[in-house]
């Protein structure tokens, strides 16, 4: 197993971000995290001309190249599906001691819109919403580790 630097906090956000345009990567080489664009990857994909660029996404291309001929360099950082962040939140909300901010955190879990609530009924109860960053980080920390080694890498910390 490769033992890498890497920086879990970028990585555990990576995973959790449903929203992001483009692909993620982890060098296993330098531990650097790099973002494709979509559009340079759709670009080699047709076998397009990349001239039309910006220059900041040209700079990208060779990496970009490598990553689409498929060198075993990078691995692309795996997201999150969103019931896993939710069952984290019930997971944590089971756990707290104070019966009364329990129900309420059960409560926000329910029906649409459960992150937002979570976090709102968390933000009135700011030593919990402190519980529960120290909980989702040692969360975050263990995936990432466990995709790590999915892939041949042993973690060591930045």
């Amino acid at each position: 197993m490769r033992k890498l630097k890497v920086d879990i906090e970028d990585i555990a956000m990576i995973m959790d971000n449903q929203d992001r345009q483009g692909s993620c990567y982890l060098d296993t080489e330098t531990g650097e995290v790099i973002s494709i664009p979509e559009e340079l990857m759709s670009a080699l994909e047709e076998g397009e001309s990349c001239e039309g660029l910006p220059a900041w996404e040209l700079e990208m291309l060779p990496q970009a190249k490598e990553i689409f001929e498929g060198s075993d360099r990078y691995k692309e950082i795996p997201t999150r599906p969103s019931y896993e962040g939710y069952n984290l939140t019930v997971q944590f909300a089971e756990g707290v001691a104070d019966e009364r901010i329990q129900r309420e955190l059960s409560i926000a879990l329910d029906g649409k819109g459960t992150f937002r609530r979570f976090k709102d009924t968390l933000r009135e109860y700011p030593e919990v919403e402190k519980e529960w960053f120290k909980f989702k980080a040692e969360k975050d920390k263990e995936e990432v580790k466990e995709w790590l080694e999915s892939i041949g890498v042993e973690m060591v910390e930045k």
